[in-house]
């Protein structure tokens, strides 16, 4: 019988934990609207008791673009049609719990190249809007990385 119940209140922990994502898979942001196209942004995750909204407008704020002579022209090689960029954002319930953010950039039908990384210290007891300094410092890493593979003549898309 303990079983049972155990196995009930696990099936619905997941479903519950899957509605802030399923939510935030609906939702798709024009972002870096001056570099060629623009990127198609997707906000996954959950941010403690924060609504999604929230999350997202905070996701927004930290997203930063290919600026670079080398990132724009890594970004020219998968620029048509729009890419898409996934930014998912996890920091469970409680104060001290460790989160983390993820980015993955899609383009053409094909995974082009990711960034993960912990949330800071300050994200552990702030609101969401706490995080953009952490989602800035990700995605220039992303652009760096993708700059990157173009140096010594290598594709964009692995």
């Amino acid at each position: 019988m303990r079983w049972i119940f155990l196995a009930g209140l696990h099936a619905l922990c997941a479903f519950f934990l899957t509605l802030p994502a399923a939510r935030a898979e609906s939702g798709t942001e024009g972002i870096c609207m001056t570099v060629r196209q623009g990127i198609r942004l997707h906000v996954d995750g959950m941010y403690g008791g924060y609504p999604h909204s929230v999350l997202r407008d905070a996701v927004l704020q930290g997203v930063a673009c290919p600026s670079s002579e080398g990132e724009l022209h890594a970004f020219s090689q998968i620029a048509t049609p729009s890419p898409h960029l996934r930014i998912a954002v996890m920091r469970p319930m409680g104060q001290g719990q460790q989160g983390s953010i993820s980015a993955r950039l899609f383009a053409q039908g094909h995974f082009v190249i990711g960034e993960r990384m912990s949330l800071s210290p300050l994200a552990h007891s702030q609101s969401p809007f706490s995080v953009t300094s952490d989602i800035s410092l990700m995605m220039a890493r992303l652009w760096s990385d993708l700059a990157a593979r173009t140096v010594h003549g290598g594709s964009v898309i692995p």
